[in-house]
């Protein structure tokens, strides 16, 4: 791959290899060949020096002997398609055309980096990846491919192998996707039917085992095992042959990726997404890869999940993930004994506020003037007025001189409103000649 260049230049002056004939050729009057970065299978990769802009620049060879000329031109038009793109997750590329050999080739930006197959897979080191890592690496895959296919270009051969991560604006897992179509022109042999595809069996959708034409749900295929990987540590369906992979790929459910993780590391709604992703019926997969890296953005741990998937991957390195999940079942059993004593608690301060918070007396007398007595206490204020008193059962006493005194039993509850109207009866008249009585 485009990584590592010069340590991989070092290795291609072996004084016992014959001479490349590659080395030194000058294509399209602008690139000349220096030196071979890599064998590929069906090419190779070189390092070029661009004559007039001096700049270093990759150039892929891919050999077409046996390919039908209506592969390579379709090849070669969506190349050209691809560099007019210009999306920042495609490896760019500046020209490309047949060689005097007849094979032909594509000049590219050089790139240094690492293959996500490096990380992940049976290739991989450091097992199934964090979902934040993950998911910033998946949400640039499929701005890239949404981009592409958007100008009606399918990649075709989508596996971690042609994902490079380079480091750029401050990035260590900067997107570049490589190898458009490259796959299928070296599989597009002169004895082979037009529909034909040979692909990595891992990602490779069940219609491609197929003949007939595929389209862009094939790639949103490919990218939901990718996913199904990076979050798992392995490939959505596993065989000892390729036959028997394919035949999984057809008929067999892919288990649940949360399945296969502790409790909890995964985003709940991930299941859903990469199961859709991974339909055998390409019309029940997400209907285009923005759809589908829409829904992967939506994919959030909870800050507690959080906290957790950080110390579960202290844990692992450590080799300790076995010792860790006990523990996380005893915080578990702990933090639920901790939930129910807080909601109990919680509980009894509502209560208490509801039965201890103040209810409201709105008193109105007729006439508005009289005097009240609430509970033994004179009220100074006079009618209409409220008052603010705790929980109980009260006593009212409305007075006014010429007036029979009133009184009224008040119950107050907390928080509640209780109205209590009191309309005054006027005195009977004394009669005449009977002395009223003085204080």
């Amino acid at each position: 791959m485009m990584s590592n260049v010069d340590a991989q230049v070092g290795a291609s002056g072996d004084p016992q290899r014959p001479i490349d004939p590659v080395l030194g050729q000058v294509f399209v009057d602008r690139y000349r060949v220096v030196r071979k970065l890599e064998d590929r299978a069906g090419g190779a990769l070189y390092l070029a020096q661009h004559l007039m802009a001096d700049r270093a620049v990759a150039i892929e060879i891919v050999e077409t002997d046996d390919a039908r000329p209506a592969a390579v031109d379709q090849f070669l038009e969506e190349a050209r398609t691809v560099a007019r793109i210009g999306h920042e997750n495609v490896v760019e590329i500046f020209n490309g055309g047949r060689a005097a050999s007849g094979s032909v080739f594509l000049a590219m930006e050089v790139l240094e980096g690492t293959e996500l197959s490096a990380l992940v897979g049976k290739d991989g080191k450091d097992g199934p990846m964090l979902w934040d890592r993950a998911q910033g690496i998946l949400l640039q895959i499929a701005a890239g491919l949404a981009a592409v296919h958007r100008h009606g270009v399918v990649h075709r051969d989508l596996t971690p192998a042609n994902v490079l991560l380079v480091a750029r604006a401050g990035r260590r897992d900067f997107v570049k996707l490589l190898d458009f179509g490259v796959a299928r022109v070296r599989a597009a042999g002169a004895d082979t039917d037009e529909g034909s595809f040979v692909g990595a069996p891992s990602y490779m959708a069940p219609e491609l085992a197929q003949a007939g034409a595929v389209d862009h749900r094939v790639d949103i295929y490919a990218l939901g095992c990718m996913a199904y990987e990076m979050v798992t540590g392995r490939a959505p369906f596993v065989a000892d042959s390729v036959l028997e992979l394919c035949a999984k790929h057809q008929t067999e459910a892919p288990t649940p990726p949360s399945a296969l993780r502790p409790a909890g590391s995964l985003p709940a709604e991930l299941d859903a997404v990469l199961l859709r992703a991974l339909e055998k019926d390409p019309a029940k997969r997400w209907p285009d890869m923005a759809a589908f890296g829409d829904a992967l953005g939506r994919c959030r741990l909870t800050r507690r999940q959080s906290v957790r998937v950080e110390a579960l991957a202290f844990a692992e390195l450590a080799g300790k993930k076995d010792a860790f999940e006990v523990d996380a079942l005893r915080r578990h059993r702990a933090w639920s004994i901790a939930s129910v004593v807080a909601a109990i608690a919680i509980a009894i301060g509502v209560l208490r506020v509801l039965t201890t918070s103040p209810g409201h007396v709105q008193i109105s007398t007729v006439p508005a003037d009289a005097e009240l007595t609430f509970n033994g206490t004179a009220v100074a204020a006079r009618s209409p007025v409220v008052l603010d008193v705790a929980p109980g059962r009260y006593t009212l006493v409305v007075s006014r001189p010429g007036y029979l005194t009133a009184q009224r039993t008040v119950d107050v509850a907390a928080s509640r409103t209780v109205s209590v109207p009191v309309e005054l009866t006027p005195a009977a008249p004394v009669p005449a000649g009977i002395p009223i009585p003085t204080p």
